[in-house]
C-alpha cells in the first residue's frame, strides 16, 4: 500500500472508533441531514398548484419545478459521490448542506419561472453532493455486523421528512406563504452544520484523494452492485410520480384543501419509514433476497390496487394501498441498497452509495417525466373526447382549484373524470412495468448468491475480515 493510500485508510475511519451511544446519535444526525432532501421531493407535492397560480406557470412549467430538482439530483450524484471520496465525506456533507440551503433561497425569492427551476436545479445539485457523503457515513460509523439495522434506522427517520414535506406544505401554503416552504430549509440547515461537527468528527473524513474516475468501472463486475443498480431504478419508478398526482387529486377531485391534502398523503409516506424500520432488520436476519422480492411484488398488488381505487373516488381506498405500497418500496430497495454497499471496500463506498442513490434518483426522475408525461396526455385525451371547450383550459382549472373560473360545472365534471381515469392507467403501467424489471431479474439470475466480495489489493488480513463480516 502507498503512503497515500495508508493516510487515507487511517482517515478513514470505523465504527469501532465511536462509542454504542455514539454510532447511534451519529446515525440519527445522518438521518437528520437527509431530511432537506427528502422533505423537498414530496413538500411540493400540495404546493404546486398554488406555486402555479402565484407565479402564472403552465402546467408544463409547473412540471419542470418537481423534474429539474430530480434530473439535477441524478445527474450529479456520481460526481458527487466522487467528490466526497476526494475532499472527505463529512466536507462533502457540510458543503452539499451550504449549496441545498442557497438553492432553496433562490427558489424562496423567485418571481418567474427561470429563477425557482433554477433554484430547484441548485437544490439537486446540494442533495447529489449530500447523499453520497451520508450513505457512506452511515455504513462507516455502524458497528460490523449492524449495517442493516443502522441502514434501516436512517432510512426510517430520513422518512420522516417524506412524511412531513406534504403536511408541512400543505399547512404553510395555507396559512402563511408558499415561500416559506423554502425559506423553512437554512433554519434546519445551521444547526445540522454544528451538530455534525460534534457528533461525526470522531468518524473520520474517509478520504481517497488517489481517486481519478467517477466510476471504478471494475465495481460493476460486482453482482451485488448490477442487482441492485437494476433493481432499485425499476422500482422507484412509481414512486414520486403517486404522491405528486396524489396531492393534485387529492385537491381538484375530492374538494381538499392543501393542509389537508397533505395530512391525507400521510399515511402513505409513513408506510415508507415502516418499511425501513422492518427492512433493515430482515436483512440482517435473512438476508436480501427476500425482503427485495417480497418488496416488489408488493409495489405491483398495490399500483393495481390504486388504479381501480382511483376510478371510484374513495379517500379511504386510496389511502390503504399508498401505505402499504410505501413499506413495499422499502422492502424492495433497503436491504439490496445494503448489500451493494457493504459488498465494496470502506474507500469505495461513497462511490458506490453514489452509484446507488443514481440509481433510485433516475427511476424517480423517469417515473416523474414518463408517467407524468403519459398521465398528462391520457387527461387531454379524456377531456378532448367527451367535452366542447379548450381541454388545455379545463385541465389548467383541474391542476389548479383554488383559481375562479368561468367554465361551465360539467365541463370541470369532465376533467376531473379524466384526471381519475388518466392516473388509474398509469398507475397500471407502472405496475406492468415493476413486474416486468422483477422477472427480468430473476431471468438474469440477479438473485444468485454472489459469495464473499473479491480481497482488495493491498489489504490486511484483519481488515478482509472486517470487510467479509460487513458483507
Amino acid at each position: 500500500m502507498d503512503t497515500e493510500s495508508a493516510s487515507a485508510v487511517a482517515d478513514g475511519g470505523n465504527s469501532n472508533q465511536l462509542s454504542k451511544r455514539g454510532w447511534k446519535v451519529s446515525i440519527f444526525v445522518l438521518a437528520m441531514a437527509s431530511l432537506v432532501t427528502a422533505i423537498d421531493l414530496t413538500i411540493i407535492s400540495v404546493a404546486l398548484p398554488t406555486v402555479e397560480n402565484d407565479l402564472e406557470l403552465s402546467p408544463a412549467a409547473g412540471q419542470w419545478v418537481v423534474n429539474a430538482y430530480l434530473i439535477s439530483f441524478t445527474v450529479m450524484l456520481i460526481p458527487g459521490g466522487m467528490l466526497g471520496d476526494r475532499i472527505g465525506q463529512i466536507r462533502g456533507l457540510n458543503l452539499g448542506l451550504l449549496t441545498f440551503s442557497l438553492g432553496s433561497l433562490m427558489c424562496a425569492i423567485a418571481g418567474d419561472e427561470t429563477l425557482i427551476i433554477a433554484g430547484r436545479a441548485v437544490q439537486g445539485l446540494g442533495a447529489a453532493v449530500l447523499m453520497p457523503c451520508i450513505q457512506a457515513l452511515v455504513t462507516r460509523v455502524a458497528p460490523p455486523g449492524k449495517t442493516g439495522t443502522a441502514f434501516g434506522i436512517y432510512a426510517a427517520v430520513s422518512s420522516v421528512g417524506l412524511a412531513a414535506g406534504p403536511l408541512l406544505g400543505g399547512v404553510i401554503v395555507e396559512y402563511v406563504d408558499w415561500r416559506w416552504i423554502f425559506y423553512i430549509n437554512p433554519l434546519i440547515l445551521v444547526p445540522l452544520l454544528l451538530l455534525v461537527r460534534v457528533y461525526l468528527r470522531e468518524a473520520g473524513e474517509g478520504i481517497d484523494a488517489g481517486r481519478k474516475r467517477l466510476v471504478d468501472w471494475a465495481l460493476l463486475k460486482r453482482p451485488s452492485l448490477r442487482s441492485g443498480l437494476w433493481l432499485i431504478f425499476f422500482v422507484r419508478i412509481p414512486l414520486i410520480w403517486i404522491f405528486i398526482y396524489s396531492g393534485i387529486y387529492f385537491q381538484s377531485v375530492l374538494g381538499m384543501t392543501p393542509a389537508t391534502a397533505g395530512l391525507a398523503i400521510l399515511p402513505g409516506i409513513a408506510g415508507i419509514a415502516i418499511g425501513g424500520l422492518v427492512s433493515g432488520r430482515l436483512k440482517d436476519k435473512i438476508g436480501w433476497r427476500k425482503p427485495t422480492v417480497a418488496g416488489f411484488i408488493g409495489v405491483v398488488g398495490c399500483l393495481i390496487l390504486l388504479g381501480f381505487a382511483l376510478t371510484w373516488e374513495s379517500y379511504v381506498a386510496i389511502v390503504i394501498p399508498m401505505f402499504i405500497l410505501g413499506i413495499a418500496v422499502n422492502m424492495a430497495t433497503t436491504p439490496v441498497n445494503v448489500h451493494a454497499i457493504t459488498d465494496a471496500d470502506e474507500l469505495q463506498r461513497g462511490m458506490i452509495s453514489g452509484t446507488m442513490t443514481v440509481s433510485a434518483q433516475a427511476g424517480n426522475t423517469v417515473g416523474s417525466i414518463v408517467l407524468g408525461g403519459i398521465t398528462n396526455a391520457l387527461v387531454l385525451a379524456g377531456i378532448t373526447a367527451t367535452a366542447g371547450y379548450s381541454a388545455n383550459e379545463i385541465y389548467s382549472q383541474v391542476q389548479h382549484p383554488a383559481k375562479s373560473s368561468n367554465l361551465p360545472q360539467a365541463a370541470l365534471d369532465s376533467g376531473q373524470q379524466a384526471l381519475a381515469d388518466g392516473m388509474a392507467t398509469a398507475s397500471f403501467i407502472g405496475a406492468a412495468i415493476v413486474l416486468a424489471a422483477l422477472l427480468l431479474a430473476w431471468a438474469m439470475r440477479m438473485f444468485k448468491d454472489p459469495g464473499a466480495p473479491p480481497a482488495k489489493s493491498g489489504q490486511s488480513a484483519a481488515g478482509s475480515d472486517a470487510a467479509s463480516a460487513a458483507a
